[in-house]
């Protein structure tokens, strides 16, 4: 399968914008491991931004910012039942 539309899509985005998304999915996961110390709810809305974000960087081989990493492996054993 072609992927020029990928491609094509690649190319559009400047490393400024991959760093801004790496800034914020840090301050993201900060604000979900704060709510997990303090025992309050984390919102769907929060948790799926957190995914999109890891996608997106993982589409760009942009390394995770650590805390980050953190809560996604979190919450990825959490949902595998670990």
């Amino acid at each position: 399968m072609d992927d020029t539309f990928g491609d094509a899509i690649a190319t559009r985005v400047s490393p400024a914008k991959v760093t801004e998304v790496q800034r914020l999915a840090s301050t993201l996961a900060a604000r979900v491991r704060y709510a997990q110390m303090v025992r309050r709810p984390i919102p769907a809305e929060q948790i799926t931004a957190l995914i999109q974000a890891a996608r997106l960087l993982a589409e760009y081989e942009a390394p995770w910012p650590p805390l980050m990493k953190q809560v996604v492996n979190d919450f990825s054993k959490i949902c595998q039942g670990r």
